[in-house]
């Protein structure tokens, strides 16, 4: 269990905000021209968007993690919520869901970071990697602020027809 919100900004660094600065920094030092933004306007944009990745996965993944005695939600945000039992599954799925509204909106904002960075991408290979996990991602927000507040969350989890849709959709915008 994470403590407060600045553990989790930091896990989540750890996890995949850093993948994202280190993706911006290879592209650019071998792809000087990859995009039309600084470069350290890009690495910045590149960890928002790791970050916010991994929420997606913190939340997807959220009810099997509880299941098994795993919790990334901030304990500070849990007990603001007037959690004092944070047992799976809940008496009252209504504090749960609140907490995981502000990390669904967190998870978009951050998001929105890599849709600022694909559009900033000048190489369509490039662009068409960023937009795919951005593209399903979202999706998969959708999918989870979806879902009702009296009953226990559920994971969320993209069909592969959609999947394949998604992927078309990026090869599009990836090639305008």
């Amino acid at each position: 269990i994470l403590a407060t919100a600045h553990e989790l900004d930091e896990y989540t660094w750890l996890v995949a905000g850093c993948v994202g600065e280190f993706w911006t920094e290879v592209c650019v030092r071998h792809l000087p021209h990859c995009a039309t933004l600084p470069r350290q306007e890009m690495v910045e944009l590149g960890t928002q968007f790791g970050k916010g990745l991994q929420l997606v996965n913190i939340l997807r993944d959220q009810p099997r993690d509880m299941a098994e005695g795993r919790c990334y939600l901030p304990v500070d945000d849990l007990r603001g919520a007037g959690l004092t039992d944070f047992s799976w599954p809940a008496a009252d799925w209504h504090p749960w869901h609140a907490v995981r509204r502000h990390w669904l909106r967190a998870a978009r904002e951050r998001l929105a970071a890599g849709r600022t960075y694909a559009a900033a991408l000048t190489v369509a290979r490039l662009r068409f990697a960023a937009l795919l996990p951005l593209l399903i991602g979202e999706a998969t927000l959708d999918l989870l602020e979806a879902q009702p507040a009296d009953r226990a969350p559920e994971a969320a989890k993209i069909s592969r027809g959609k999947v394949k849709r998604l992927m078309l959709r990026a090869l599009w915008q990836s090639v305008r």
